[in-house]
């Protein structure tokens, strides 16, 4: 067929379109469901319902329904314990919150409805004890697209604020209780993709990777019992060599290997020991701590239950100069020493019984070193608090040098009563 005419069937083909919607006036049809709607546009003046449930109001124009407002009810009752997600408050709620289920829905979808009743019910046994949650995806577009949804619903697993696995089981409410349960106890995950394991780079938890042979067998089940005795450290699992490449793991390294990232200070820990349970606990215990800690009362625990020896700066909020040096100089320290910063012009109870304790008059920083909490010696770093002057006194500290070194330290009574 010649150029002329294809164009000729082409004009011809779009004439007689023209001819049939300027002489058939569309219509705009709002397709209602419980909890959603569709909305349709025909050249035919009738348009049946899909089912006799359904009803189909015909609209004037698409003006007409926009300027129509509607009130449709959710697919979830937003009353009720699963929390409603949204652009505004997604971040926060997986950050303050460790153990986070969340359901993309859509309205109108049937399994979303479906799922309702039982995911609801499932909210309810475990408020208090982690959180379900859900997403509008169809209000929620831009939401839904950073998180990849494409079917509904899609059902996430975070555990602090990460994404470690996506939901596929049973949709009743035991079936989701027993899941979050069992997640909450410790758990191993698996990571085989470069952009996932971005995510776990960036993410605001401390995490273990191992790089194993096989995802089935000893090395997994090893793996698997050392997470439950770190229930605030994430556990995961790969065989691909550009994931463990990512987290600074030699691809051509003897399997299985292990390395830990602290949240905080981002180090990478690599663990050199035999791959049992009891070994990998130590060291997590050892490297999961950041290079400085401060002192909260929830931190109490982790620093009273330390194995390491301390070393505690002790300062007000405007010593923010010394207090970075004092950070800096922790790095060098990672899993040998333990650094803690006390901030001294706070006024709790539990602050000042510290203070008493160490000795601690007025308000110029003071560097303290202590081999045991309750009943260690303590000696304080004389002089100027430079990096050098710290990361020298922790050396010695370190060395047990300092009972030959009175000049330069002072060695603290233990006092009693605390």
């Amino acid at each position: 067929m010649s150029t002329k005419a294809h164009l000729l069937a082409l004009s011809t083909t779009i004439f007689l379109l023209f001819i049939v919607f300027r002489l058939s006036p569309f219509c705009v049809y709002k397709i209602d469901y419980d909890g959603g709607y569709v909305l349709c546009v025909s050249v035919f003046k009738k348009f049946p319902p899909i089912s006799s449930r359904d009803t189909v109001a015909p609209l004037d124009s698409y003006k007409s329904f926009k300027d129509r407002k509607y009130n449709l009810p959710p697919a979830i009752d937003e009353k009720e314990d699963a929390v409603n997600l949204s652009g505004k408050n997604f971040s926060d709620v997986l950050a303050k919150n460790q153990h986070v289920m969340v359901a993309f829905y859509a309205p109108w979808c049937f399994w979303s409805k479906k799922l309702a009743p039982e995911y609801e019910a499932a909210a309810t046994e475990l408020k208090g004890k982690a959180v379900l949650a859900k997403v509008n995806a169809i209000n929620e577009i831009e939401l839904a697209k950073r998180w990849g949804i494409q079917g509904y619903p899609t059902i996430y697993f975070f555990v602090n604020g990460v994404h470690v696995d996506t939901y596929y089981h049973n949709r009743k409410k035991d079936a989701f209780v027993n899941y979050i349960k069992t997640k909450m106890a410790g758990d191993l995950y698996t990571v085989m993709t470069t952009e996932n394991a971005e995510h776990l780079l960036t993410a605001q938890s401390t995490i273990a990777l191992g790089f194993l042979n096989s995802l089935k067998g000893l090395e997994g089940e090893v793996l698997a019992a050392a997470s439950k005795l770190h229930p605030d450290v994430l556990f995961f699992q790969t065989t691909r060599a550009d994931v463990a490449k990512m987290f600074l793991i030699d691809p051509e390294i003897k399997r299985p290997a292990l390395v830990l990232l602290e949240k905080e200070s981002k180090q990478l820990s690599h663990f050199d020991g035999p791959f049992t349970d009891a070994r990998i606990y130590d060291f997590i215990s050892l490297n999961k701590i950041p290079p400085m800690i401060t002192y909260t009362r929830e931190t109490a625990a982790l620093i009273s239950d330390s194995r390491l020896q301390e070393l505690w700066l002790f300062a007000t909020v405007h010593d923010s100069e010394t207090k970075s040096i004092f950070q800096e100089a922790a790095k060098a320290f990672k899993g040998k020493l333990l650094f803690v910063y006390f901030q001294m012009d706070l006024l709790q109870t539990d602050r000042r019984q510290i203070s008493d304790y160490f000795g601690i008059t007025g308000h110029a920083p003071r560097v303290i070193a202590v081999n045991d909490f309750f009943n260690g010696e303590k000696y304080v770093l004389n002089g100027e608090l430079t990096l050098s002057n710290i990361k020298s006194f922790a050396l010695d500290f370190l060395e047990d040098k300092l009972r030959s070194q009175q000049s330069d330290t002072t060695l603290l009574k233990n006092k009693k009563g605390y």
